[in-house]
Order: structure tokens, then C-alpha cells, then sequence
């Protein structure tokens, strides 16, 4: 099996979720003005997240997974778009548990997917807000 890029895993591996709408738009580093889009971006991080005497190092990734919502002055539409979040946050924690981890391919072997964050506000206009999460994806390397 090839070495696949890790974002390519991730992105492969959000997709599989349910609340995610039909027929999305789940894209890398990308996100556009118009609701709803999701996507998958890569956060600036030292690679090496555990260096072991004996040389050997656990790695990690860390990502944000986001999205552009409608937003408004409704609270309704606010509870909907943060539930969305907290069902995400759920769905990874339960994988996690049960060892339902993304795909890396090649020599890269999935630890742990870890929230780092709750979904929040990251900005908004008044019209649309885009919201994110941050995740760490922690793996080893044979």
C-alpha cells in the first residue's frame, strides 16, 4: 500500500460523517463564501509530537475541520449550527474509542484522533459564519 497524503486520509475519513449534507462539498485548505461548504485544513505544528531515547518518534497532524453556515440573529439557527459541532465531536470521540481511525496507507499507522476544541465561531458576517474545530491526528511511522 502507497504512502497517501495525510490530509487526503482525513478528508476521506470526515466524509463517512452521517450529519455531513448530501451531496457536500468537503474540501482541503479551502473555503468559500456560500453556505454550506466544509472543509479540511492543514495547522502549522511541530511534526514530532513524542521522541523516545532510542530515537523513535510518534508523530502528529493537526487540522481543523470547518465549515461556512448561514448565520443570523435567529438562535435557533446558532443552537443548529453548534449542535452540528458537538455531534462531530461525539462521532470522533466514539471512533476513537472503538478504534475507527483514518486510513493513512503506507507505513503510517493511526494512534488517536483527539479534539482539541470545541466548534466555535471563528468569524462571521451578516449572513454567514464559518465555524471549525480543531483536531490532532496522532500516528506512528514502521
Amino acid at each position: 500500500m502507497s504512502n497517501k497524503p495525510i490530509i487526503e486520509s482525513i478528508r476521506d475519513y470526515i466524509s463517512a460523517f452521517p450529519d455531513l449534507s448530501e451531496n457536500c462539498c468537503l474540501l482541503i485548505d479551502y473555503l468559500g463564501n456560500k453556505p454550506v461548504e466544509y472543509t479540511v485544513e492543514a495547522v502549522p505544528c511541530n511534526p514530532v509530537y513524542k521522541e523516545y531515547v532510542d530515537g523513535e518518534k510518534v508523530k502528529q497532524f493537526l487540522f481543523v475541520f470547518a465549515s461556512r453556515e448561514y448565520f443570523e440573529a435567529d438562535v435557533n439557527t446558532c443552537i443548529e449550527n453548534l449542535h452540528f459541532y458537538e455531534n462531530f465531536e461525539e462521532w470522533i470521540e466514539q471512533n476513537n474509542d472503538n478504534g475507527a481511525l483514518p486510513d493513512l496507507g503506507g507505513n503510517k499507522v493511526p494512534v488517536s484522533l483527539e479534539v482539541l476544541t470545541r466548534g466555535y465561531v471563528l468569524s462571521a458576517d451578516e449572513e454567514t459564519a464559518r465555524y471549525q474545530i480543531q483536531l490532532r491526528l496522532i500516528y506512528e511511522e514502521e
